[in-house]
């Protein structure tokens, strides 16, 4: 009969085992998604997410739709444009360095908010409730809320623009 030591010994290495192999099932995960900072459990208001961001990113790689990163300017007067260009990337580089986390609770979701953020924040809280409700019914608002939440990221701050302002330009420049 194994002492007590032995088998604490084999739980611990066990348990190692278990978790390194977990742990590496994670990262692998992390390494091959295009949107390695998304931070919403919930596998429906997940995939809306993704859903959104992928079809963000391929409207922003539209000429048109970049657009709106000119129409805009941060809180010190700087076309949003030049925030990416004082980073050193495209658009398409920098939407993977944004976190996108799920803030269910917050009270801004109780009022019917979809995403949120705070100017320069590049952090945009996630209401992930009010995704899975609107995402199936309202995709082009979806879409449309999710850049205009990236513009504010650049620095775009509101009133002035209104945030119903900003929405228009973005779906004006980036429907379909």
């Amino acid at each position: 009969m194994p002492s007590k030591l032995s088998r604490s010994r084999a739980v611990r290495v066990l348990v190692g085992v278990l978790v390194c192999g977990l742990g590496s099932t994670v990262v692998a995960e992390v390494q091959t998604t295009p949107w390695p900072l998304i931070r919403v459990p919930d596998p429906l208001a997940r995939r809306a997410a993704i859903a959104a961001l992928e079809a963000a990113s391929t409207r922003l790689a539209d000429p048109d739709c970049a657009k709106i990163l000119t129409d805009f300017q941060d809180t010190r007067g700087q076309a949003l444009s030049d925030g990416l260009s004082s980073l050193g990337v495209q658009i398409q580089d920098y939407l993977p360095m944004i976190t996108f986390m799920d803030d269910t609770r917050h009270r801004r979701c109780a009022s019917g908010v979809l995403v949120f953020t705070v100017p320069g924040s590049r952090v945009v809280r996630v209401c992930s409730d009010e995704l899975k409700r609107i995402g199936t019914q309202q995709p082009e608002y979806v879409v449309a809320s999710f850049i205009h939440e990236i513009l504010h990221t650049l620095g775009l701050g509101e009133n002035p623009p209104s945030s119903s302002q900003i929405t228009a330009r973005v779906l004006t420049r980036c429907g379909r």
